[in-house]
């Protein structure tokens, strides 16, 4: 099993490589081996968390079916630890559907009538 803490899985230029390594700060929600978990910056709902796995993988058609599993696992952890009963995953991939920023990452998002 690989350690996603060491450098050869981070792209220095990269704003969620650095917020993961602690270079720039951040409280995580939750944290794994795999990913972590922290409040959107500019909220789109009552709760707007990022979930982001340690790798750093610029977006979803590039991550490996593990990494993806664990994604889906830690959205699953983190919303029963936040007690969401209905929420939204979001992913934009390519600058085309919204990404921003290039390394893969899922938003979800809960509260009272979320825009379809």
């Amino acid at each position: 099993m690989s350690n996603y803490n060491e450098d050869k899985y981070f792209d220095k230029d990269c704003i969620f490589c650095k917020i993961i390594k602690g270079e720039i700060p951040s409280q995580f929600i939750k944290e794994n081996e795999y990913c972590v978990v922290f409040k959107d910056l500019n909220p789109k709902a009552k709760v707007h968390l990022l979930v982001v796995p340690k790798p750093h993988v610029k977006n979803i058609l590039e991550t490996d079916e593990f990494i993806m599993n664990k994604v889906l696992e830690t959205i699953k952890e983190v919303a029963k630890e936040q007690g969401l009963e209905s929420f939204r995953i979001m992913n934009n991939c390519g600058a085309g559907a919204g990404q921003t920023v290039f390394h893969v990452h899922f938003h979800v998002l809960s509260g009272d009538n979320l825009e379809e």
